[in-house]
């Protein structure tokens, strides 16, 4: 049940992940493929710090809350360049019309979004206030009533 709380967490590390090792598959001939492998070093540690949590149990994940900022800082970055010269050079794998600029803006606005709601899911774990920690201590109160009743 302690692991519930991370389960959003990890599945959007693992997106994230997986997205950026594909721009830097497509990118890997240019210098933009520096850009994801550097946040995919970064994804790397909050994978590391997420597996620990099997032994260690901790609600403060400084990784992924690095990851996170720090692949939304990106997408900001990458959502500005929608709108300069600079979308031929970061996306050259995406015909440079203005309809394929806005479903590129649309596209990191929804990873945007979902790194939103995975920083609130930080947060709440951070200070014990997320749904999953209630029921956690809910459980393991039953669980202690059971065990004196023995």
């Amino acid at each position: 049940m302690q692991f519930n709380r991370f389960m959003m967490v990890r599945y959007a590390t693992a997106f994230f992940f997986f997205v950026n090792l594909y721009w830097a598959l497509l990118m890997r001939h240019t210098w933009v493929v520096v850009i994801p492998l550097v946040i995919m070093v970064i994804a790397s540690l909050a994978i590391v710090e997420q597996i620990k949590l099997f032994g260690t149990h901790t609600n403060q994940l400084v990784y992924s809350k690095l990851f996170f900022r720090t692949q939304a800082i990106l997408n900001v970055v990458l959502m500005i360049s929608t709108m300069t010269p600079l979308f031929a050079s970061l996306f050259q794998f995406v015909n440079n019309t203005s309809n394929n600029r806005y479903t590129v803006l649309f596209l990191l606005l929804l990873g945007t979004g979902l790194i939103l709601v995975v920083n609130r899911r930080l947060n709440l774990i951070a200070s014990n206030h997320d749904k999953y920690y209630s029921r956690l201590v809910a459980y393991q109160a039953i669980l202690k009533d059971n065990k004196e009743m023995k």
